[in-house]
């Protein structure tokens, strides 16, 4: 069943709309102030947010901006509910990125309507991405026209970008707006969210650049010095900037030093598989890289706790555009395992993956590099 919080700092409105959802069938989780109903979202990711505007402490569109501004929330729906019928505040709060305003006091089927019509717009978007992503998959497989396939690609990969774009707007419109309201640290999470950020959609744009250099045989190995400790801390320390409020991150180093390999390659191949760790891994979870060496060169493995590969699908993860079955509601292209693949075989090297649904997964990458 659907699950929705109700943020409203008028108690008895509070309890007589979730005794309403409650009997529509409905998942309710209540707040009686923004902060409370930002930390319950963080906790438990509902499927859309009712939100009063006047509220002490942080209002309602600070609470959009907030959830706007989190890569794990942002897809949410969010609908206002306000005392006040002022167009510009309503202008204001659909610019921030609100689905809907519904003005006290208001009708319990209006209510009802308005929830379900965004329910309904958000489940009709996620099935078209699903339908777009299976026409890209199609197209692939029977190798219809360069044409065809590269557009698609680009339409796919320009809705993954519009997340961390989110993530960008929301938090320098939060810091623009609240600063005076705000403590060093919660400044402190935005700016790291912004940077973050910035750095996710440059991942994203390099494997776009990937995806065409694969297509044309123009993906090489360009080796050079790497310090391969201090570039593994690196990449997981992007990450914590962007997600260290959902996840935490662990760095086992059982070596140092440098080593002769391709960059750009490493960080694909790091990227893409520490973002599956965490795509596919419930909040709380811990994601460990471990990197170790011996004679014959270097292991790196990237350990999840997250929902595990069944085992007759294992065999395919890393055909392009395949999905495990137990993956096909969560977003994703089917590229990255793809691009990982290519990347650890241009280095010589070999991948394996040690997994059981329920219980995480195991990348392992074995790169047979001459060590220093």
């Amino acid at each position: 069943m659907p699950k929705i919080l109700l943020i409203d700092d008028e108690s008895l409105l509070r309890d007589e709309v979730a005794d309403w959802l409650e009997f529509e069938g409905y998942e309710v989780l209540t707040a009686e102030n923004g902060l409370t109903g930002l930390e319950k979202a963080a906790c438990e990711v509902p499927d859309l947010i009712v939100c009063d505007i006047a509220m002490p402490a942080l209002d309602g569109h600070g609470v959009l901006l907030e959830v706007r501004s989190n890569p794990q929330l942002n897809h949410i729906p969010f609908i206002f509910l306000t005392a006040s019928a002022n167009y510009e505040a309503m202008r204001r709060g659909m610019n921030l990125g609100a689905d809907d305003y519904l003005t006290k006091p208001f009708k319990r089927i209006d209510l009802l309507e308005a929830i379900r019509s965004r329910l309904r717009k958000y489940e009709e978007q996620q099935e078209a991405a699903h339908m777009q992503l299976e026409a890209v998959s199609r197209a692939f497989a029977e190798q219809e026209e360069r044409r065809l396939l590269k557009s698609r690609l680009v339409a796919m990969f320009s809705h993954d970008f519009r997340n961390p774009l989110a993530s960008i707007l929301s938090s320098s419109e939060l810091l623009k707006n609240y600063e005076a309201r705000m403590s060093a640290d919660h400044k402190r999470q935005h700016l790291d969210r912004i940077g973050g950020s910035v750095r996710l959609l440059l991942q994203m744009l390099d494997d776009m650049l990937a995806v065409a250099e694969m297509e044309h045989g123009h993906l090489k190995y360009r080796p050079q010095p790497v310090d391969i400790g201090a570039f593994m801390r690196d990449v997981i320390d992007e990450f914590r900037l962007i997600y260290s409020d959902q996840y935490t991150f662990v760095f086992e180093e059982a070596h140092s030093g440098l080593i002769e390999s391709d960059p750009r390659l490493l960080r694909q191949i790091l990227n893409n598989l520490i973002s599956n760790a965490v795509k596919y891994s419930p909040s709380g979870s811990t994601v460990t890289a471990r990197l170790q060496g011996s004679d014959s060169g270097l292991q790196v493995h990237i350990v999840d706790q997250g929902i595990g590969i069944p085992e007759e699908d294992q065999a395919h993860l890393f055909d392009a555009f395949y999905r495990a079955e137990n993956v096909r509601d969560a977003k994703g292209s089917g590229l990255g395992l793809t691009i990982v693949r290519e990347a650890v075989t241009l280095c010589g090297g070999e991948i394996h993956v040690l997994s059981e649904v329920g219980r995480g997964s195991i990348f392992t990458v074995e790169l047979p590099i001459a060590l220093r």
